[in-house]
């Protein structure tokens, strides 16, 4: 038996998309037992596990699979990347590791379609992913302060499909520029933890206005949380679900929050979370 535990993801992090993307220490848990019975085919765990075998050009070893699961589904934390990566490394390891880490994150990429969610859960942390001529390349971001990281969840789902869809096809030339300097602004802020810049360096102009307009109470919910404290917020993902960055120690600002969503957004889930920095890894 092997079991494999992969984070949950944040990805299109700020003005960051497709590019940033960090872990949460909120998990989903793939056992995998070796068993005589034909084995499924039929989901994205099965698909990820075959690829392996199918890369090594060697025939599938039939598995029980079974997921313990804390990731919510279609709410952009990176439910679909944690999958992918924990069948590949699944197959991996019940092979022996021939596959190393870099090789892992390419076939995890070529399954998700881009690294921004499956390199934060493959290494953990705050990650920037660049994908050019077939080649990954990917940094992580040593992070200064600790911070609490809300998830503000709402009961409905929002397909990565239906989010993409809405993104326009063109940008303007100051959007660009735009993006280009919020993101250097959030990238510099984390790293030096001037807590001051955050809420300015996550503003974007690429994907939010537009998958907002899907979220009901989406707007309310960012200007709310940041007047009652958060140090910025965005949309996780593809969304449904908003992202709140608040000072470790800052409790009351937590509190304020919860009770906000409670009397507010009743069906909204809130999280407390932390920053993942271990990635997916075999614990069993």
């Amino acid at each position: 038996m092997i079991k494999i535990k992969v984070p949950a993801t944040s990805a299109n992090l700020g003005p960051g998309f497709d590019v940033l993307g960090l872990a949460l220490d909120l998990y989903n848990t793939f056992v995998f037992e070796k068993t005589e019975k034909a084995m499924g085919r039929d989901t994205l765990v099965h698909e990820a596990y075959l690829k392996v075998f199918s890369y090594l050009e060697i025939d599938p070893i039939p598995v029980e699979i079974k997921i313990q699961g804390e990731i919510p589904m279609s709410r952009g934390l990176g439910s679909s990347s944690a999958c992918i990566v924990g069948g590949l490394l699944g197959a991996n390891e019940l092979l022996g590791n021939p596959l190393p880490l870099e090789k892992i994150l390419h076939l995890a990429t070529e399954l998700e379609g881009h690294p921004d969610n499956v390199a934060p859960a493959l290494l953990g942390g705050l990650v920037a992913s660049v994908e050019t001529e077939g080649k990954i390349y990917t940094k992580k971001i040593p992070v200064k302060h600790r911070y609490q990281l809300l998830t503000l969840i709402p009961k409905f789902p929002l397909s990565t499909e239906k989010a993409r869809s809405v993104l326009p096809k063109v940008l303007s030339y100051e959007a660009g520029v735009h993006n280009v300097g919020r993101a250097i602004l959030l990238t510099a802020a984390l790293l030096s933890g001037e807590d001051d810049s955050l809420a300015l360096g996550m503003e974007d102009q690429m994907h939010e206005p537009f998958r907002g307009e899907l979220i009901e109470g989406f707007q309310e919910v960012k200007t709310s949380v940041g007047k009652l404290g958060a140090l910025a917020t965005c949309l996780s993902g593809a969304g449904p679900t908003i992202l709140a960055i608040v000072k470790e120690e800052d409790e009351e600002t937590v509190e304020r929050i919860k009770e906000y969503m409670k009397r507010s957004f009743p069906t909204w889930q809130v999280g407390v979370h932390h920053l993942e920095e271990k990635g997916a890894r075999r614990i069993l």
